[in-house]
């Protein structure tokens, strides 16, 4: 019979506890919960009984809290693993307990059985691989581990020298990964982060070795070291991974390639100062499936800051298209600029909110019902994982304002105008929904719903109607071959411009000149 991982739970609240003793059926899963404590005092006591494998440890508690009790049970019992639970306000906590060594750690509200378990499994796969390995290897693996866990999270490691050149001999190194946070799908992304694992363990270029760093939560990152002579040759490879990789991945998953440093002691620093950006200017290149550090679009000029007293202003004058418009005009070319801090431009959505919520009141205007779903707007702006869905739930807001105000803002969209002025403009040329969305910065998904939204027809029909107003018009006015009138509008075959044409219309191209031919001369 396979034997279980002992497992000890330690937080002050008993709720808690017990929540986290009924979220897994344990023993199915290959655990056990072997004892419970309510603070780093009564744990100590039952790790020196019980030698548990895993602790699940809260940070703050009285008596003794988590800092502490993680650097003394790592000091005296470093074969143990640690798993901190935290809040967002604890962070600096959970950084100084990285410096004594635990596995990972799981913000509070994230603490759900799927997830906690994939913490666990990815804990003991570790555990069991260094139990495979010889003493002295475990010993230089741990090492290195727990160098670059301090590393990351902003701490000097202390280190042999020897045993970084052991593990890395060449000169250069690369950070290589897939940031997954915005995936919805736990168990998705722990398929995936699978299996870029494989394909990484099956990179071979030369020298290169490459090192999964586990402490990363929701994502999967790489340390690679690498020969410079085959840089060109593992970028390519890279690349072709992610491709690879395309069809299997959801929404919410990019992969990002960081610049070759020389230093492996400036770990820390290149992953905060660069390829953390990289997962953050993901929030407004949605459709961008891999970001590098060398190979990012050219930056727009900077937008103009945005007077939220000059918007009250134009409300309170009643010019509400005007204030309307020019907001999400700025917040269209705000939505360009991927290195705009997302706290600041999502706090100006709010703000708007906000603002336009509380004038509009102050106007003596019935707001009910946006008092009613403002919190609903803020929040839905907070959970946004790109700027364009952020961007979304504004429009919607002020569909609801405008209804209130009687609708002024729906003469004037230039989202919307610039849309169709492209579409009258290109009409011509064989564009699709993805392109336009390029073009447009939108997400290709979005960009169907909020065409449907703001035209009352999507994306294709209304094209399919452009190019059949010009078609009916060229039938009418000349007497170009049908095979020509088609291509000049857009469609490369004719059969396929038959067909669209018989549906709109209910005639096909030919008999439509004959019957309007006939009209003319009864004229």
């Amino acid at each position: 019979m396979k034997s279980l991982w002992k497992v000890i739970v330690v937080d002050d609240e008993l709720l808690v506890r017990q929540g986290i003793k009924h979220l897994l059926n344990w023993e199915r899963e290959g655990y056990r919960i072997a004892g419970e404590a309510s603070n780093g005092m009564e744990a100590l006591d039952l790790v020196r009984e019980l030698k548990p494998h895993l602790i699940l440890t809260d940070i703050v508690m009285p008596v003794m809290g988590g800092e502490e009790f993680v650097r003394i049970v790592k000091e005296r019992y470093p074969e143990i693993e640690i798993i901190v639970l935290s809040s967002f306000s604890e962070f600096d906590y959970v950084r100084s307990t990285f410096q004594s060594g635990v596995a990972d750690y799981i913000l509070k509200p994230k603490l759900e059985a799927d997830y906690l378990l994939s913490v666990l499994n990815r804990t003991t796969a570790k555990m069991a691989a260094l139990h495979a390995a010889g003493p002295e290897e475990r010993s230089a693996d741990r090492s290195l581990e727990l160098a670059v866990e301090k590393l990351l999270t902003g701490y000097e490691a202390d280190i042999d020298p020897e045993l970084v050149r052991a593990k890395f001999p060449s000169p250069r190194f690369l950070l290589f990964g897939a940031e997954m946070k915005k995936a919805k799908d736990t168990e998705a992304k722990k398929r995936f982060a699978a299996e870029l694992e494989k394909k990484m363990d099956r990179l071979d270029i030369g020298r290169t070795v490459h090192l999964r760093l586990k402490q990363v939560a929701d994502g999967a990152l790489f340390l690679l070291n690498f020969d410079p002579k085959y840089e060109g040759e593992l970028l390519l490879a890279l690349r072709r991974i992610a491709q690879d990789l395309v069809t299997e991945r959801g929404r919410g998953i990019h992969f990002l390639i960081g610049h070759g440093f020389a230093d492996f002691y400036q770990l820390g620093k290149v992953y905060r100062e660069h390829y953390t950006k990289l997962a953050r200017y993901c929030f407004y290149l949605p459709d961008r499936l891999i970001l590098e550090h060398s190979h990012l679009p050219n930056r727009p000029d900077p937008s103009p800051g945005f007077d939220l007293g000059e918007l009250t202003e134009l409300l309170k004058r009643k010019q509400f298209a005007k204030a309307f418009a020019d907001f999400q005009a700025n917040m269209s070319r705000r939505a360009k600029d991927y290195t705009a801090d997302i706290f600041e431009f999502k706090s100006l959505l709010g703000n708007f909110i906000f603002n336009v919520t509380t004038t509009l009141g102050k106007m003596k205007f019935e707001i009910g019902p946006l008092e009613k779903t403002k919190y609903d707007f803020f929040r839905a702006i907070d959970e946004a994982a790109y700027a364009s869905e952020a961007i979304y739930v504004v429009d919607r807001f002020l569909a609801e304002a405008g209804a209130i105000v009687e609708g002024p803002q729906q003469q004037v969209n230039p989202n919307m105008a610039n849309l169709l002025e492209y579409i009258h403009e290109h009409y011509a040329e064989p564009i699709t929904l993805a392109e336009v969305a390029r073009k447009f910065h939108f997400n290709a998904s979005y960009l169907s719903s909020y065409f449907a939204s703001h035209n009352r027809e999507g994306f294709n029909e209304y094209l399919n109607r452009i190019r059949l107003e010009k078609a009916k018009e060229r039938l009418l006015t000349t007497d170009d071959a049908i095979s020509d009138i088609s291509e000049s509008v857009g469609y490369s075959d004719q059969s396929y411009f038959t067909k669209v044409f018989k549906k709109m219309t209910g005639v096909s191209p030919s008999r439509y000149r004959r019957q309007h031919a006939a009209e003319m001369r009864k004229l």
